[in-house]
């Protein structure tokens, strides 16, 4: 039997370049499913919020979410020292927030203030004007060599825009339910204050 013949080298189809290969990935990972969120902390009299859109479930029983944000600004602090986040999933409302919390808003002003909300179970300001809020206790925070940082909150209390009239912690005459997470999902997890700040390296670093 004749060895397969190799193909000439101009049949072959040219590498992509390095702007195409970046072109490709990001492309790729836009296909990622995502959505716009109001993420925001508060520490003592301050408070602040910042849009984001890497957002993902990440454990069910307890509940879990996690958050990637860009490194540097000025609500890292406040959800690190804090150790709570609120969460706010963007719906009709969305360019209104996006402009009150966006980069073109006028420092010094407190966007907080034309919204409707209430205050999470550690303290953290929860816009409830959204298609779906969560109120999280952070109990792990990722510093990864990139330019963003990973937080992952328990998830204490949740609400939709939509009443779930079947659910028993519903409220009859509100237009909004609320669920609290039950105490059997908190009973396994240490309290958050013993939960340090985990350093993840890359595989370069951790072989040197």
């Amino acid at each position: 039997m004749n060895a397969a013949k190799s193909l000439p080298s101009s049949a072959l189809p040219p590498l992509p370049s390095e702007a195409d290969a970046v072109q490709l990935r990001d492309a790729a990972l836009a296909r990622i499913p995502h959505a716009d969120f109001l993420l925001t902390a508060r520490l003592g009299e301050a408070r602040d919020g910042l849009i984001v859109r890497r957002v993902q479930i990440c454990g069910t029983n307890p509940a879990m979410v996690l958050i990637a944000m860009e490194k540097g600004h000025a609500l890292s602090p406040l959800i690190r020292d804090s150790r709570t986040f609120g969460l706010a999933l963007l719906g009709t409302q969305g360019r209104l927030l996006a402009r009150l919390f966006g980069s073109q808003r006028t420092l010094g002003d407190d966007p907080f203030l034309a919204l409707p909300m209430k205050e999470g179970v550690l303290g953290a300001p929860i816009v409830t004007r959204a298609e779906a809020w969560y109120d999280c206790e952070v109990v792990r925070h990722f510093d990864v060599e990139s330019n963003y940082e990973v937080y992952v909150g328990l998830v204490r209390s949740a609400g939709c825009a939509e009443l779930d009239a079947t659910h028993p912690s519903a409220r009859v005459g509100s237009a909004r339910a609320e669920v609290p997470l039950r105490k059997s999902e908190t009973a396994r997890l240490p309290h958050v204050a013993h939960l340090p700040k985990v350093a993840v390296k890359s595989r370069r670093s951790a072989r040197a």
